[in-house]
């Protein structure tokens, strides 16, 4: 008798759960759901128009992408697009109000904001009417043309709607793959420089031959990639010379791909807003940009080239033989088991300190050049240089050696460095210096003393208290 009532049981509690799995649930989550003004799924969508009292602009799709139609022909930008699609997708129905056909003007109905018409494939949905804000509530009057109810819907949709030509248009200037860039051309005035990647290696060319620094060359890039339109001031400018475009200040020309295909961006003059006027080979239309945009592109050789004070491999150094003008030296040697040790040194040899080291030395690169083919190199601290760390690999053969020194200019105190043999002083970081510039005590493992120690007083042994000193708590018993 109790196993037949433990079984009717179980079955009225699986048949409770079927019925709140099958019929509540999907009952609430469709009662949760928002209403909409309209249903339709977004990518659906093939056109829309945004009429306003004094335009009118629209927007087609065709073969996945975005372009404005009217009243310019030309590629919209596809994320503000996409979003003004969302928009419309997710207007929300907030409430349905009376009969507004009496007086639309209540609602700013009678002459709207703005109206909406979303085009799917052949069918087009009815009009959308977006009139004004209510007085209170954060809400926006609209109405359907094929009803007659007014409807209320978020502030924010209003909002949404309110497009200028140039919200929607593409702000993309120049548009390329790093990877297929062969050549960069920069040109200003008393400035002709050209780089060459070849075999994945950029090299300067003009105004002389020099090794390039790829991350320089890949941040130069990246800005000019990165330029966007803040404005469309002319399609079809019939003056150049009023972007200050008929004479740029800089010319930036780009070969890419296979086919050698030229990209070139001319730089003009700022407006009264310091924005700078660009144009496009092959395309007349005037845009302005970020006043960055000059800074961040008007580069000069010597921003390009590769300032790497000695390019080694860290794994093939087997010793560092440093020495200092004030006659410190030590000589750090790698074994076959890449231990460290180090000859004529007092202490144990840090580990982590010769490593660091070499891991320096690797980084080191100047932040700017202080000259090239220097007829005298003490007037840069480096005859004699305040250290030189010469790097040796298997059979002691020479990796080669740097030269570090300090030198007094304008007040200041600058850092110099340069490969041995080389023909280019670079100004490095003190911070750079100091870290490189080691005495051979700093390659000796410091002692640490251990926490708790007692330390000996001034006036008597460790431990002890000082004669005439009290110690706290009273006499003793």
């Amino acid at each position: 008798m109790r196993f037949r009532t433990t079984l009717v049981l179980l079955l009225l509690l699986a048949g409770l759960g079927a019925y709140v799995y099958w019929v509540e649930m999907p009952a609430a989550e469709q009662e949760a759901k928002k209403k909409t003004v309209f249903e339709f799924k977004p990518d659906d969508v093939t056109q829309v128009t945004l009429a306003y009292a004094d335009r009118e602009i629209v927007l087609a799709k065709a073969a996945g992408q975005w372009r404005l139609t009217k009243p310019i022909d030309a590629l919209a930008d596809t994320t503000t697009t996409g979003n003004l699609v969302n928009a419309i997708a997710d207007c929300e129905l907030k409430k349905e109000l009376t009969d507004a056909s009496s007086d639309p003007a209540q609602y700013g109905l009678d002459k709207p904001f703005v109206t909406v018409t979303v085009q799917l494939g052949d069918k087009a949905l009815p009009s959308l009417r977006v009139g004004k804000n209510t007085p209170v509530g954060f809400s926006t009057y609209v109405q359907r043309s094929d009803d007659n109810k007014v409807l209320l819907t978020g502030s924010s949709f209003r909002a949404g709607m309110d497009k200028q030509i140039k919200d929607l248009r593409d702000k993309t200037i120049v548009a390329f793959e790093d990877k297929d860039v062969q050549k960069v051309q920069v040109r200003a005035d008393g400035k002709d420089l050209t780089l060459v990647q070849k075999d994945g290696a950029w090299r300067i060319e003009q105004p002389a031959a020099y090794p390039a620094d790829a991350a320089a060359v890949r941040n130069f890039l990246s800005s000019l990639r990165a330029m966007r339109a803040l404005d469309f001031p002319a399609d079809q400018p019939t003056d150049l010379a009023t972007y200050g475009l008929d004479q740029p200040r800089l010319t930036l020309t780009l070969t890419v791909g296979k086919d050698l295909t030229e990209k070139r961006v001319l730089v003009g003059k700022e407006n009264e807003k310091k924005e700078i006027y660009v144009q496009t080979s092959g395309q007349p239309t005037v845009y302005t940009v970020s006043e960055w945009v000059f800074r961040d592109l008007n580069k000069s050789t010597g921003d390009f080239r590769d300032k790497t004070v000695l390019a080694f491999d860290q794994n093939s150094v087997t010793a560092v033989d440093i020495v200092r003008s004030d006659g410190g030296r030590v000589k750090l040697n790698r074994g076959a088991d890449q231990r460290w040790t180090a000859e004529g040194l007092d202490g144990t040899l840090s580990d982590t300190a010769v490593t660091q080291y070499l891991t320096d030395l690797h980084d080191l690169k100047g932040h700017d050049i202080a000259a090239d083919a220097p007829n005298d190199l003490a007037a840069f601290g480096l005859a004699p240089p305040q250290l030189t760390a010469t790097l040796l690999g298997a059979d002691s053969k020479p990796l080669g050696a740097v030269l570090l020194g300090t030198r007094d200019a304008n007040e200041t105190t600058e850092y110099t460095a340069m490969r041995s043999g080389g023909s280019t002083v670079l100004l490095i970081r003190e911070y750079l210096f100091t870290r490189l510039n080691k005495q051979p005590s700093d390659f000796v493992v410091q002692t640490t003393p251990l926490p708790g120690a007692a330390a000996e007083s001034p006036e008597g042994e460790a431990g002890e208290a000082p004669e005439g000193f009290e110690m706290p708590g009273g006499d003793e018993e």
